[in-house]
Formats: C-alpha cells, structure tokens, sequence
C-alpha cells in the first residue's frame, strides 16, 4: 500500500482549547470536521496520550479556533510544540473564555467554534469525540491555513507575510526537515536527522527512524 496517497486529502489547522477543574490548556490539531448539519455537529480525533484529550474526557467540551493563512509560524509553535503539561500555555497570550467556559483564541484565527462532547469513541491509540456546536463566531474572511500550506510554509516553499524575522532566518539556511509518513510529525531538531542513532522512534506514534521522509 501506499501510504503517500493519504497525503491528498484535506485537512484544516486548529487551535483546540478546553478547559476542566479550572485548569486550561490547548494544542494544534488538524482533524476537526463537520459530520451533519441537523444539529450542527463536529467529529475531533486526538491522540490518548495528549493532555488536552485527558482534560476534554474530564470536560466534555472543547472550544476550535479556526487558523488563518496568514497566521504566524509562532502561533503554531507556542500551542503545537510542547506539552501542558510542563507549561501554561495560555500564560502571555490574549483569550477570551466562551459561554461553557473554555478558553478561545481569536488572534491569528478566522472563525471560533465552542463545542459539547455528545459521543467518545475509542479508536485505539486515538479518541473519536462527537461534539454540537453551541457557539460559533466569523472572526474574518482570510482563507483558513491548510496541513498542506502549513508544511509548505515550515518547509520554506511558500511566503507569509506574518513571519518573524527569526523565522526568515531559518528560512534561509534551508535546513533539511523529515516528516513522518504515518503522523506527519516533522523533526527540525538541532541534531541531524541522519544523525540520529538508528533506534529513534517518531515520539507521536513511535514508528522508526525509516518512517520518515525529507520534504524540502
């Protein structure tokens, strides 16, 4: 089989919140999607082992903020490359709190969605929650920012004009990044991929070193 011809489908870039037992916390994802209308319905996938699943599962509710094309590599940074666990990641940023009290972002962000989990299904190394929209607000008309232009963009293939200049920075160095084919977590760390001893193991799904591929 292969596994590259998943790489065509669509996926969005979302910063997911929630909050429970008074402590917040969001990350990165890029599997929300609406699944019917009547009522207003969305599916989130997420890995068991993140935090912010551990505090939905207590909650049963979540909030969605849509990212824009537009939005900062630094935005996507702060929320998507490290853990709740080890840091409040809502410390120095601008949130609002919604009507099921999450914490919702509205900068860098198109729209914001807050939801209430009606269904949990155990995927395995995954849950599937099922959730109505009970909020749901039109920030701005830019284009949202696609999994797809977000690689193109770390990769340094495509410009944004929000960019830092640390990130330009980067950009002209051409470092080479390895995504995983099966997570398409991508590793940018200081040591060299090639480097790396033989035992890696992807830390999002703990496949192989071989798992990997070079996207730039």
């Amino acid at each position: 089989m292969d596994e590259s011809a998943l790489f065509a489908l669509s996926y969005g870039m979302f910063i997911l919140s929630t909050e429970a037992d008074g402590i917040k916390n969001a990350c990165i994802v890029n599997t929300v999607a609406q699944v019917t209308q009547d009522p207003i319905r969305v599916s989130l996938t997420i890995l068991k082992k993140n935090y912010t699943t551990e505090l939905i599962s207590k909650s049963n509710k979540f909030s969605v903020s849509v990212l824009s094309k537009k939005a900062s590599l630094d935005t996507v940074a702060h929320f998507g490359y490290s853990s709740g666990r080890n840091k409040d990641k809502f410390e120095g940023i601008d949130y609002k709190i919604d009507g099921i009290n999450n914490p919702i972002v509205e900068n860098d962000c198109i729209a914001t969605m807050s939801c209430k989990v009606v269904q949990t299904i155990d995927l395995g190394t995954h849950l599937l929650f099922i959730a109505d929209v009970v909020e749901a607000n039109k920030l701005s008309k830019d284009e949202p920012m696609t999994y797809s232009y977000y690689r193109d963009l770390k990769a340094g293939k495509v410009s944004n004009q929000s960019k830092t200049e640390e990130n330009k920075e980067l950009e002209k160095e051409e470092k080479p990044l390895y995504e995983c084919v099966v997570c398409h977590y991508i590793y940018d760390g200081d040591i060299p991929f090639e480097d790396l001893p033989d035992d890696y193991l992807c830390p999002i799904c703990h496949k192989p070193k071989s798992a990997f591929k070079r996207i730039n």
